[in-house]
């Protein structure tokens, strides 16, 4: 194999050797520790001379005492442990580059069933490399002083980089965990990097296995293809090879909304709140293809109510278009549609006479409220009650239409209508 030490020292930052270094010096000290490990995305980010992340190790032995000392050394509190032999040490307080390590066992995994979370067992460090997701991610570099450098690569990653592809594992990579479908289109946009053939394949015939994965964890990665710069190309890349219609049979995006978001993209410009995002991203689902989005995501109600109010919006959108309508009811339309939804249509709807109430909506009408209160109604003699509210929101109206313009217009209004409300 080869040495790749340069790039552990001259392509590496300060903060990064210093890591590096102290992994050599414990790695000799301690009797419990049979090698340590870089492994995964700082491989291969490394190779591609790719500002890496965070520092991922692997630790053939021992791998908690190892984190504890590390975490010592650097000054770092102590690991935090998880069920599958791994060790996370937070370094956002110490580093400027890393915000923390994580330390894993080399260890081998095997699935009970699909989508099913791992069984875990102590092996070696090519046993670690093969249970991971793809070739590039499955490259080891030795921070041990006496094979220092040495590149690990049992899969051949090395060469799968050279030539700009992500290969799967092994065959039944997606059945084992279907997230990695996931992952495979955030790496190949991400890198620039093509699907192999029969990833490709093997991407095709997994897709069933997306069905299998809870709500959660769907959302979890939907969320994190929105969330990368280059969502655009990733969302284009979820609908081609059918992702998108495998977590549920409605969902899509539409050229619209793609051309938009890529707009956004290049103006730099682009909202990055997810619920702007979801509104945008699907735009166009209609009332029952948005609930069985928002069903198919478990999403909690901030989540779901940006897919569900476009199809909210789209019912009765239509009324914008009439020439007269009263700022009051432009209110009265829209109260009950969630900003998002209001903004994704101004952006991706057609250019018919309601974007502009609907621009006029976001812009100013949302912000014109009565200056009165229930306070000051209750300060006039009005009786607390249900008419408290029915009286403001009659002023409000009056407000939004130019009919009241002072805080005493609005009172006035108020005991005017007061005769008629005690009647009832």
């Amino acid at each position: 194999m080869p040495n790749l030490s340069q790039l552990l020292t001259s392509k590496s930052s300060a903060e990064y050797r210093r890591v590096f270094e102290l992994c050599r010096d414990i790695s000799s000290e301690l009797d419990s520790v049979d090698g340590v490990y870089v492994v995964g995305g700082i491989v291969r980010d490394l190779i591609l001379d790719r500002t890496p992340g965070d520092i991922d190790l692997s630790v053939v032995g021992n791998a908690k005492t190892f984190s504890q000392e590390l975490a010592s050394r650097i000054g770092a509190a102590t690991p935090d442990e998880s069920q599958f032999l791994t060790f996370k040490i937070r370094t956002s307080g110490i580093f400027s580059d890393v915000s923390s390590i994580d330390v894993v066992t080399a260890r081998a995994e095997s699935y009970a069933d699909s989508a099913a979370l791992p069984d875990v067992s102590v092996s070696s460090i090519d046993d670690d490399l093969k249970r991971r997701d793809f070739t590039v991610n499955a490259m080891a570099i030795s921070l041990a002083g006496s094979d220092w450098g040495t590149l690990v690569d049992p899969k051949n990653g090395f060469g799968d980089v050279m030539r700009k592809r992500i290969k799967v594992l092994h065959d039944a990579s997606f059945v084992d965990d279907p997230t990695r479908i996931f992952r495979a289109v955030r790496y190949a946009v991400r890198l620039g990097f093509n699907l192999d053939s029969r990833t490709n394949e093997l991407i095709s015939k997994s897709l069933p296995n997306i069905d299998r994965l809870s709500g959660t964890r769907v959302r979890n990665e939907f969320e994190l293809v929105l969330s990368e710069p280059n969502r655009v190309e990733m969302l284009r890349m979820s609908e081609e090879i059918g992702l998108l219609a495998a977590i549920s049979p409605g969902l899509r995006i539409g050229t619209k909304a793609l051309q938009v978001l890529s707009d956004q993209s290049e103006q730099e410009v682009a909202s990055t709140e997810l619920p702007d995002l979801l509104a945008i991203t699907t735009f166009g689902l209609n009332e029952d293809e948005s609930k069985q989005v928002v069903q198919r995501f478990d999403a909690p109600p901030a989540w779901g109510e940006s897919i569900t109010g476009n199809a909210q919006l789209a019912k009765h959108v239509a009324v914008l278009d009439q020439p007269n309508l009263a700022p009051s009811e432009v209110s009265d339309l829209l109260r009950a549609i969630p900003l998002a939804s209001i903004s994704a249509y101004i952006l991706a709807g057609p250019p018919l006479p309601r974007r502009d109430k609907l621009v006029e909506y976001v812009e100013k009408i949302r912000f014109i409220k009565p200056e009165i209160t229930g306070d000051d109604l209750l300060e006039i003699g009005i009786p607390q009650g249900p008419i408290i509210g029915q009286l403001i929101d009659i002023v409000r109206r009056a407000k939004l239409d130019g009919k009241v313009s002072t805080k005493q217009e609005e009172i006035d209004l108020a005991k005017s209508r007061l005769p008629g409300f005690l009647t009832k």
